[in-house]
């Protein structure tokens, strides 16, 4: 009775949800039960872009794989610098700011809709003015696309330790980014040692699994090592979250599944 009740009240809150347009659509921001917390979630085209939590976690990672990006410090324990493409509600962001000190990270984020939506309901500005980022420089807004960044950061000469890759439009991948000339475009644009972690929303095999292979092969034409971290939530034959990492650094994350390395 009471998971019935739950979903009332969550299709009940969802019908109820603050409307905003954007670049890809009208955004849904609204609050549902997460476990046994409620979050506010941004909700595009029926697919949960980001949430927060609403008390003194706001700045802890509600959505599992958003926790999986943290693979970049196991690699990297020192990261100077990191950027982020696809800010949605700035989850992890937040994260990097509140728990990462003194990390400083670059936000990539195409829609300046979905940038004001983080500010006000996802507590992008408070977190500005609780960890003082503009002062210090360690959170840089970018509004722009994504592969067009990382062709002037390619450019000028600009490189991370670390680049997250979170673009996505309802459940569809950044498709140039997917490429091998995207993935040569974003080792330009890597120290040498880096990391680059990607969300992939695909099966891990069977008939779904196209996604993450298609990723992966690309990845490998750029990369010495490409490895691949399972969704423990469902079986591999079911389309998840998965997150793949590519580095040309001599890695080995807990619970990662190497998919390629070079000869």
């Amino acid at each position: 009775m009471s998971s019935l009740l739950n979903r009332i009240q969550d299709a009940w809150a969802r019908w109820h949800a603050i409307r905003r347009p954007t670049m890809f659509g009208t955004a849904l921001i609204y609050q549902m039960r997460w476990g046994a917390d409620h979050v506010r979630v941004l909700d595009m085209d029926g697919s949960l872009q980001s949430a927060t939590y609403l008390n003194d976690r706001w700045c802890n990672l509600p959505f599992p794989y958003l926790r999986n990006y943290n693979i970049a410090f196991e690699c990297l324990p020192q990261v100077r610098t990191m950027c982020m493409l696809g800010g949605g509600g700035y989850a992890y962001p937040k994260h990097v700011i509140a728990h990462h000190d003194p990390t400083r990270i670059d936000v990539v984020e195409i829609d300046p809709a979905i940038t004001k939506i983080a500010r006000r309901y996802f507590y992008l500005d408070r977190l500005c003015r609780t960890y003082q980022t503009e002062k210090t420089g360690r959170l840089r807004l970018v509004c722009a696309d994504a592969t067009d960044y990382l062709h002037a950061c390619a450019r000028d000469g600009k490189r991370y330790d670390v680049i997250l890759n979170d673009c996505y439009v309802s459940r569809e991948p950044n498709g140039e980014l997917a490429l091998p000339e995207g993935a040569a475009l974003v080792r330009a644009c890597l120290e040498p040692q880096g990391v680059y972690l990607s969300n992939v929303i695909s099966a891990l095999e069977g008939a779904d699994d196209e996604v993450l292979w298609r990723t992966v092969v690309a990845l490998g034409s750029a990369f010495a090592h490409v490895m691949v971290m399972p969704s423990k939530r469902v079986e591999p034959d079911e389309i998840d979250n998965v997150m793949v990492l590519a580095t040309d650094g001599d890695y080995e994350p807990q619970g990662m599944i190497r998919l390629y390395d070079a000869v």
